[in-house]
């Protein structure tokens, strides 16, 4: 069985929902570092991609090999129609490699913004279901333009595009961490003196911020845990659809 592949950026290496849904879907999942080194597979050698934040900047692509050898990957499994979810950098690599840009913003955004689902969202596989004015984590000083035939889904009140899907690839990008679990953020993120900094560039007091996001996590983990679910059936169905079309004439599949 081909891997699902989960691709982080971190020195923690946390996958957050992410492993334990696709894993709980009878997936195999496979995790690698995307910026240390590690030797990415090909599109041909996996089922799916998820591929979460970190704090490297879309906008060196071309002058990072690591983050070229991504989108590179990235583009060839949207060509190979492979399902391709993003969180945070990963959304915005993979609005790179459908065409679109990244700008830098000028400065930390840091916040728990309302999430505004659009009509567009509608039926939509994976997000039609999404909570109304759910709070979402962004953490990005880098913003998405909305790739060239790409559907905007929800936006929310910090810059730049908030989610969207490609409208010929099952694919779909989010800025928020949507990844994120209350461990992964509050003894990881928010014990780091580094991260702690940033959030109070972005202007908030560091225990006001860790008081709201006690009170958001949980909501939005709740959320998010049925689209990590339901990016896992897509590639079960995807996987499927393929093994199907390149079965052997006359051949029945048991």
């Amino acid at each position: 069985m081909k891997p699902a592949l989960i691709l982080t950026h971190l020195d923690d290496r946390q996958t957050g929902l992410v492993r334990d849904c696709l894993r709980s879907a009878g997936l195999v999942a496979r995790e690698l570092d995307g910026l240390h080194g590690a030797e990415l597979p090909g599109a041909d050698d996996i089922s799916g991609l998820v591929s979460l934040g970190g704090r490297a900047s879309a906008t060196q692509v071309d002058r990072d090999p690591a983050l070229a050898a991504e989108v590179e990957l990235m583009a060839a499994a949207l060509a190979g129609g492979i399902p391709v979810l993003g969180m945070c950098l990963g959304a915005q690599l993979l609005a790179v490699a459908a065409g679109g840009q990244v700008k830098p913003i000028g400065r930390m955004y840091v916040d728990w913004p309302r999430m505004s689902r659009l009509s567009s969202a509608q039926g939509d596989p994976l997000f039609g279901g999404l909570p109304e004015d759910l709070p979402v984590l962004e953490w990005h000083e880098d913003m998405i333009e909305l790739p060239p035939g790409a559907v905007e889904l929800a936006t929310t009140p910090g810059p730049g595009t908030a989610l969207f899907r490609l409208s010929d690839r099952p694919a779909w990008g989010s800025q928020a961490h949507l990844e994120v679990t209350g461990e992964m953020l509050f003894k990881t993120w928010l014990a780091s003196p580094k991260d702690a900094a940033e959030i109070e560039a972005a202007g908030h007091d560091f225990e006001e911020f860790r008081a709201a996001s006690h009170e958001h996590v949980e909501v939005q983990m709740a959320a998010a845990r049925p689209i990590f679910h339901a990016f896992a059936a897509q590639v079960s169905r995807s996987r499927a659809s393929r093994s199907s079309a390149s079965a052997p004439s006359g051949y029945r599949r048991r």
